[in-house]
């Protein structure tokens, strides 16, 4: 899947959705690891949006 893909399925996340993906990107961006909390937000993420990403996957 392409970035642009990715930017056209992320731009169809609800507001709060979007957030946490964006929250995420930057904590790699600063640190190169990713915290405890963002992988608590990250499973939530993942979990109500499961069919998404299961699109995204193919």
């Amino acid at each position: 899947m392409s970035a642009a893909q990715i930017i056209e399925e992320f731009k169809q996340l609800p507001r709060e959705e979007q957030r946490k993906v964006a929250a995420y990107i930057h904590e790699v961006e600063n640190n190169g690891e990713v915290s405890e909390e963002f992988k608590r937000i990250a499973d939530e993420v993942f979990k109500t949006n499961d069919e998404l990403f299961r699109k995204l996957a193919q």
